[in-house]
């Protein structure tokens, strides 16, 4: 389950993840001092909104590594991804221009039927959202 976890925040943060054909957390980061998915829930039902986006993508994502990982989803009791920016504000470099944003932190947690449980985080740069400096996904149609 350790695996599958680190394997799910790494594709649920890639440039895959995204709203609109630009990365779906500068939609969200502005806005967002903590968010809590439940990644064992059927559905979510925020619908085509960034925040949609982001609850349903990680109920997929998850769901797809336990399957990759040869585990059967109901041998997971409880299964959480907790989002939460920093509060210091960071500039970094993003295609060649310096942007203001926020490190976030992203926390998987899973408990087991048998009531093991795991835990991964990733800690990475979210800028706001900004059509100028974001290369919109090439695989986008229309807005």
């Amino acid at each position: 389950m350790k695996g599958v976890l680190w394997n799910f925040l790494g594709t649920y943060t890639s440039r895959y993840s995204d709203y609109k054909g630009y990365w779906l957390f500068g939609f969200l980061v502005s806005d967002l001092p903590e968010l809590r998915f439940d990644l064992l829930a059927v559905t979510d039902t925020r619908g085509d909104t960034a925040l949609g986006i982001a609850a349903t993508r990680a109920i997929e994502k998850f769901a797809e590594q336990v399957d990759k990982a040869g585990l059967p989803l109901s041998q997971v009791g409880k299964a959480s991804l907790v989002i939460a920016r920093l509060s210091e504000l960071v500039h970094k470099t993003i295609n060649g221009r310096v942007c203001r944003g926020f490190m976030v932190v992203f926390q998987a947690h899973a408990v087991m039927d048998n009531g093991r449980r795991f835990s991964a985080e990733k800690t990475v740069f979210v800028a706001p959202h900004n059509a100028a400096v974001e290369f919109k996904s090439s695989g986008y149609g229309a807005p």
